[in-house]
């Protein structure tokens, strides 16, 4: 059923009155009008366009319906210890940049309004609260190691410049400092230790920090823990966040029912320009066909922004099959960027790369690129990945994210590496010492056998020497028989010897399939319809 939100538009056209009337001072400068038709044709279609814009403003719409929304409205912020500690790398690569992948942990599974803070000895103020977890991202990533000029974490500076801006929930990530007394009054305190053994300060220069000529180790101070209402040691996973916020954001503030409709002004709107196209101008017959044709081409042209923001909405909403199908109905490279992000999240890698390969366009080549090897990553083939990160990284050298998946493949296809050549080497250790055993075994008990057959042969010739003491010419041709006999014997005993044969083992080779949890995921949604998602793990 069709409704109009704006009904009381229907009052301009009162104005048609004016527009017919004859006493109405009001007529149509032929001057304006080239075209030979009468004047009273043109007046009844610039009629008809001014009734189509009537009904465009009053906004008529189809399928309107009321769903209830639950908006956590809570407020949170975030503030990263940079002091120089934080460039321990007894988690990787740092902790300053571990702690920038939990804070973006975060901000992608709160719902919610979020500041940014950053301090060591004293704090200050990277973002004010907003909900616009693009731009929290981007500031965050941006603070890197020329922040850090100054040693030391002072918490109680934190705290009062947090009280001063009004802040009432703060969540600290940082690798602990010496605390001995904290006023955390007026403000609820959560800590994510980052770190988890002493280790050494990596330089600018490459070098390690030392002082007095001794490497300078630093650990993690747990000391904070005791003023936090959450706090624990961060870890590789995301149970931590889900767990902070869980236990304490969870709740929903307020109910709010939405009106959700779809928008019919469009078509009365295209209409109406085609009307005053045709009161305002003429065309020859023979080119009618063509006007019209270009009106159904532009008229579908102009509703490309509905479904692109119908499929992003889809997309948003965790609907990736729909998103998909949207986007596969156009066929552009930034349709089909966005339509392999769709199959991305719906783990059908093998489709999605495809369309990541199809992909010509410049400005998506080098995001392209990086999907690629994500895609590569999550199907364990690291090789192919390696080389689309490298190719990605060519395009733009100042990728992070592309920096640290290439970084930690390559661990990766080392460690495997060494760990493969190491179970080869037990194995070919192990099967050497079968092999030998089972010939030192052979060889014993052909000596064995050799030994027993030696000492048969002696009993057998002594017995035969007293049996033929008596008659020596008689037994003769028997010793010769004998002799024969042994020689038979001995010659079969070497042959049965030649033919043993060790036969070797075969070891089957150990088959593993690595999953990287730790592959950065940029799926870089393309403006093609309302905002972009960018940069999430």
């Amino acid at each position: 059923m069709v409704e109009f939100l704006y009904p009381y538009s229907f009052l301009l056209l009162v104005f048609l009155v004016l527009f017919f009337k004859k006493s109405a001072e009001f007529n149509l400068n032929p001057k304006i009008i080239a075209n030979k038709q009468s004047l009273r044709f043109k007046k009844y279609i610039l009629a008809l366009a001014y009734i189509c814009l009537v009904v465009a403003l009053a906004r008529p719409v189809t399928d309107k319906k009321e769903i209830n929304t639950h908006m956590n409205i809570k407020k949170v912020a975030l503030a990263l210890d940079i002091s120089r500690s934080m460039l321990a790398s007894d988690v990787y690569p740092n902790r300053l940049t571990f702690a920038k992948h939990k804070m973006e942990q975060f901000i992608d599974k709160f719902n919610g309004e979020i500041a940014i803070m950053a301090f060591s000895n004293t704090a200050f103020l990277i973002s004010p609260y907003t909900s616009d977890k693009d731009t929290l991202k981007y500031l965050l990533n941006n603070i890197d190691t020329s922040y850090i000029t100054s040693t030391g974490t002072d918490f109680e500076n934190l705290i009062n410049t947090a009280k001063k801006m009004g802040y009432t929930d703060l969540v600290v990530f940082s690798d602990g400092g010496d605390v001995k007394k904290l006023d955390t009054k007026g403000i609820n305190l959560y800590v994510l230790l980052i770190g988890n053994k002493p280790s050494p300060i990596k330089l600018k220069n490459g070098e390690l920090l030392s002082q007095n000529g001794k490497i300078v180790m630093v650990g993690i101070n747990k000391d904070i823990l005791k003023f936090a209402k959450f706090g624990r040691v961060a870890t590789n996973s995301d149970s931590d966040i889900k767990s902070l916020i869980s236990q304490n954001f969870a709740k929903v503030e307020n109910n709010k029912k939405v009106v959700v409709y779809k928008e019919l002004f469009i078509y009365p709107l295209a209409l109406a320009v085609v009307l005053l196209f045709m009161g305002f101008f003429s065309l020859p017959k023979k080119l009618l066909p063509v006007v019209l044709l270009f009106t159904i081409q532009a008229k579908a042209g102009m509703l490309d922004w509905y479904y692109l923001d119908k499929a992003k909405e889809a997309y948003n909403q965790g609907n990736y099959q729909k998103s998909y199908e949207m986007y596969s109905k156009f066929n552009n490279d930034e349709a089909k960027f966005n339509a392999a992000d769709s199959l991305y999240k719906m783990k059908k890698y093998k489709q999605a790369l495809k369309l990541y390969s199809e992909i010509k366009d410049k400005k998506l080549k080098e995001k392209s690129l990086y999907n690629q090897g994500n895609c590569y990553a999550k199907m364990g083939k690291i090789d192919e990945a390696i080389k689309s990160y490298e190719e990605s990284l060519k395009i733009n050298p100042n990728d992070k994210d592309a920096k640290y998946n290439l970084e930690l493949l390559k661990k990766h296809k080392k460690n495997n590496k060494n760990d493969k050549n190491k179970k080869q080497n037990q194995q070919n250790k192990k099967k050497n010492s079968k092999k030998q055993d089972k010939q030192n075994k052979n060889n014993q008990n052909n000596q064995n056998k050799s030994q027993k057959n030696s000492e048969n042969k002696n009993k057998k010739n002594d017995k035969q020497q007293n049996n033929h003491k008596q008659n020596k010419v008689e037994n003769k041709p028997k010793q010769t028989q004998q002799k024969k006999n042994n020689t038979n014997q001995k010659n079969k005993s070497q042959n049965q010897k030649q033919n043993i044969k060790v036969q070797p083992i075969q070891i089957k080779p150990q088959n593993s399939t690595q999953i990287f949890n730790k592959i950065k995921s940029q799926t870089l949604m393309v403006p093609l319809s309302k905002g972009e998602s960018k940069n999430e793990w």
